[in-house]
């Protein structure tokens, strides 16, 4: 891929929050963003629910927000020690950290994997934006799948 590939990739993630804070669906972002795999658009559609659910009941904390918080404590951003949980008390820093910190996380993590196998920094961007699914990605799911 080329360095045009990351910024392909950033303007898909940040058209497909816009489109989902519009009230659009997972379907609606599979007409609207065809390049993208259905894994990658599920994974846009899932960080939107984060805030979409926010002040939803909760079967365990009250809300999905108290939830999101207790949970993320125990885990950090790697190498900052910054408690995911810090971004999850006020809504407004949520959403600056869905369209901000999330892209700026993957650039360091595209950083470091370029360094350590040789990728290019354009593809190792897209794909930790987009197509990487460790298993926070799959424990975010849950989470919002259960509520």
């Amino acid at each position: 891929m080329t360095p045009g590939t990351s910024i392909a990739a950033l303007s898909a993630y940040w058209r497909g929050l816009a489109l989902c804070m519009r009230g659009g669906t997972y379907v609606t972002l599979s007409n609207t963003l065809p390049e993208l795999s259905p894994a990658e658009r599920l994974n846009i559609y899932c960080w939107w629910l984060h805030l979409k659910l926010w002040s939803s009941p909760h079967y365990r904390s009250g809300t999905f927000q108290n939830d999101l918080a207790k949970n993320l404590r125990n885990v950090a951003l790697p190498g900052t020690g910054l408690p995911l949980s810090m971004v999850c008390r006020f809504w407004p820093v949520a959403f600056v950290f869905l369209w901000v910190g999330i892209p700026l996380a993957a650039l360091a993590a595209a950083l470091v994997r370029s360094r350590r196998d040789g990728s290019t920094l354009g593809s190792a961007f897209a794909a930790a934006l987009l197509a990487e699914y460790p298993w926070f990605h799959f424990w975010r799911l849950n989470c919002a799948i259960a509520s």
